[in-house]
């Protein structure tokens, strides 16, 4: 029987194939969270953290970044998200035999910003080639390690506040905007988390970074792995004007599309006034969206009435992230 596979498969599918390579490899031992964006293992008074990525991105370039700083980004929010302080990272990359080297310098540019910016440094890597047309471009795997007193992983419960930190799919529209070359004043909204989450992580149960299958994907991950229900308000998510015309026009759903800069969260009805003061300090759309339910899954409250808000499935738009 072969693994049915293609470029953009859905949330559930992916979901289901990895519980099943979990099941075939084995235990994790003392790991935890193995199931979330970043594990965790105690070491003495800390917890350690550890997460691997790999991207891919057609075109490489694209308004407001490039793969290599989506790379770095979403490591480092991988990390953050989870509650560690980023240690360092490994950047591995299989190119294309012939694959430009002026790109690869701008790529790798993208990545010394943000390691610069962050001071989380790149501590090791490999380089491997492959055959002409056997690869398109190249792909990028990082690594990353970090250390916390605290894993973000406190259950949510009913009444317990979600909030976003910014708009939604901007990253995913810039680079659409991109391959397909329609105009939009649009750029990814890529970069690391770290200030946030250092500004909210006393104040909030769990976190989630927005980036395959975009804020419904994050939702309805958090509400299976809580066993809760979620009434999120659409009027309260934040989506600029031109995502909405975008993805109308590309037949998307935005609550689906990729982001590289924003985090959904989840906290306690007395603490989410300071948790959304924060996170307006960088970014202004910062929005509190909905609250956690009794029952299962993410229940989307519009204008004009209910409806279930999917795990993303089937085809998503592939190779944005």
């Amino acid at each position: 029987m072969k693994i049915r596979l293609s470029e953009g498969n859905g949330g559930e599918e992916m979901q289901s194939l990895i519980r099943e390579m979990r099941a075939a490899i084995g235990a994790a031992g003392k790991w935890k969270n193995t199931d979330n964006d970043s594990a965790n293992i105690q070491l003495g008074n800390e917890q350690l953290f550890f997460t691997t990525d790999s991207y891919i991105a057609s075109p490489i370039f694209f308004p407001g970044g490039d793969i290599g700083k989506i790379a770095a980004c979403g490591t480092i929010n991988d990390l953050a998200v989870t509650g560690a302080e980023p240690l360092g990272l490994s950047l591995s990359f299989v190119f294309e035999e012939g694959f430009d080297k002026e790109s690869l310098n701008r790529i790798l540019g993208s990545i010394a910003s943000v390691s610069r910016e962050t001071g989380i440094p790149i501590a090791t890597g490999d380089t491997k080639v492959m055959e002409k047309g056997k690869l398109d471009g190249l792909i990028i795997n990082t690594a990353g390690v970090g250390t916390g007193k605290r894993a973000l992983d406190e259950p949510i419960r009913a009444g317990d506040k979600i909030i976003v930190s910014g708009g939604i799919g901007e990253h995913s529209i810039a680079l659409l905007s991109k391959r397909f070359e329609f105009e939009t004043d649009l750029q990814t909204d890529s970069k690391p988390l770290i200030g946030e989450m250092r500004a909210i992580r006393g104040m909030i149960k769990q976190a989630k970074d927005l980036t395959r299958g975009g804020l419904s994907a994050a939702l309805n991950e958090m509400a299976g792995r809580n066993s809760i229900g979620m009434i999120i308000n659409e009027p309260d998510i934040p989506i600029k004007r031109q995502v909405s015309s975008a993805s109308e026009l590309l037949g998307l759903e935005p609550l689906e599309l990729a982001c590289e800069g924003r985090l959904a969260c989840a906290c306690k009805p007395e603490n989410a006034n300071d948790v959304l003061k924060a996170l307006k300090k960088f970014d202004p759309d910062a929005s509190i969206i909905g609250e956690a339910t009794e029952g299962k899954g993410a229940i989307l409250k519009t204008r004009i009435g209910t409806r279930i808000l999917h795990n993303p499935r089937g085809s998503l738009v592939p190779r944005i992230c």
